[in-house]
């Protein structure tokens, strides 16, 4: 779970208000299901909305769609042109603020969607809401527990109906779905033995206890390691500094085998055993490097899950230099901390607090998190340049990609 999926969650339980009845018109509705297309950044699914402005004008906004969020977050920006007016206390967490505002009336692909069942807040600030990719905001699974929801992945693809509107395809598990949180669940095997997970969009890769994954690594010392949340697993979270990163060799989901996957620590609290409110107790949240393998349908008002393989193959996705990055006030990359694994070279040039000026072949620095992952990636002993300043100073320094996992 990253830090801004965290914070939705926490928000959705912070206020409560009467969310039984829709909040936009009554009309029948002549469409069911709609089709449209989505973009895929980092293994994130990223879809655009349609809104009314006050005056009448249209104003289209991305999305990330977060399968395992409470609420919907809408960027200052994005609040002020839709003229939300943020009202009740502001709320702190990790170290943003937030204000709740209500669900203004959005359209998929032109269809209505009732997001009533939602809470929604605006981030307060001029930055936006998330370092991680440029949108403006996030919606999360819990606006959508009345619909069913396709992620076609292989084919960037984003669709959405009514209850039985659309034909499933694939392979069905079961998935129960935390209506009190907005979570559905998935079973996943590993070592003859079986875990419930979230099941979450929203989250690059996929995420477990870190006292779970220290158990795993120290049942399994040839399973590769590092520390240092780089590459892929840099969402911008609080604890992406000191992660501790595992490459687990097989997982099994259903029927489907799956090899190669990475998982980040989270702390044991965050998927304590009374954290979501579930029967079972959840060691983790099953992401995007798992999930964008598949066309996968969530069925929420019949708790189920259809997956359809893509047959995409095993990316060298951490073939990178191995910085944890975040960005300051001024929008700027920060390098937090360098991975474990990275190779001397990199571990030698680069500090804690250099603040990224620009990468090889970019004249300015990217703007986002995951621009700066594909800029950080390459073939194993790639040689990348930086310039950057620390301590004020402006330097020049050389790094190398390495296998980092």
């Amino acid at each position: 779970m990253d830090c801004m999926r965290l914070i939705c969650v926490l928000l959705a339980f912070v206020l409560t208000f009467d969310c039984s009845s829709p909040l936009h018109s009554q009309e029948v509705k002549s469409v069911t299901h709609v089709t449209f297309p989505m973009s895929v950044v980092g293994n994130t699914p990223i879809v655009t909305l349609t809104f009314n402005r006050p005056g009448g004008d249209i104003r289209t906004a991305r999305f990330i769609f977060d399968s395992g969020g409470g609420a919907i977050i809408f960027d200052q920006g994005l609040a002020n042109d839709l003229g939300l007016l943020p009202e009740g206390p502001i709320i702190a967490s990790q170290g943003e603020r937030y204000r709740r505002v209500h669900v203004p009336a959005a359209f998929a692909g032109g269809m209505p969607i009732d997001f009533g069942a939602s809470h929604a807040f605006v981030h307060l600030g001029t930055n936006s809401f998330t370092n991680r990719v440029a949108v403006e905001g996030m919606l999360p699974g819990k606006a959508f527990e009345h619909y069913q929801v396709v992620l076609d992945y292989p084919r960037q693809l984003f669709s959405i109906g009514e209850p039985r509107s659309l034909q499933h395809r694939g392979t069905k598990l079961a998935c129960p779905y935390i209506a009190s949180s907005g979570h559905p669940m998935i079973e996943v095997g590993l070592d003859r033995a079986k875990y419930e997970f979230l099941l979450d969009t929203g989250s690059n890769i996929s995420l477990a206890r870190v006292g779970m994954l220290k158990k795993w690594s120290k049942e399994h010392p040839n399973w590769p390691t590092s520390i240092g949340a780089a590459g892929p697993a840099n969402d911008g979270a609080a604890s992406d500094a000191d992660a501790f990163l595992l490459r687990i060799p097989a997982l099994q989901l259903g029927a489907f085998r799956l090899t190669q996957i990475v998982a980040a620590s989270r702390s044991d609290e965050t998927y304590s055993p009374t954290s979501y409110e579930t029967p079972a107790p959840i060691i983790g949240a099953l992401g995007g490097n798992v999930l964008s393998r598949f066309r996968v349908e969530i069925d929420y008002p019949d708790h189920l899950l259809f997956l359809e393989p893509s047959g995409r193959k095993n990316a060298d996705d951490f073939d990178t230099v191995g910085l944890v990055l975040s960005t300051n006030a001024a929008g700027q990359l920060v390098v937090r901390a360098v991975s474990s694994t990275a190779s001397a070279v990199t571990r030698r040039n680069v500090q804690p607090g250099d603040i990224i000026v620009s990468i090889s072949g970019f004249d300015k620095a990217p703007r986002t998190l995951m621009k700066a992952v594909e800029a950080l990636s390459g073939a194993v002993g790639e040689r990348k340049q930086l310039r950057i300043l620390r301590h004020g100073k402006p330097m020049r320094v050389t790094v190398t990609v390495a296998r980092i996992l």
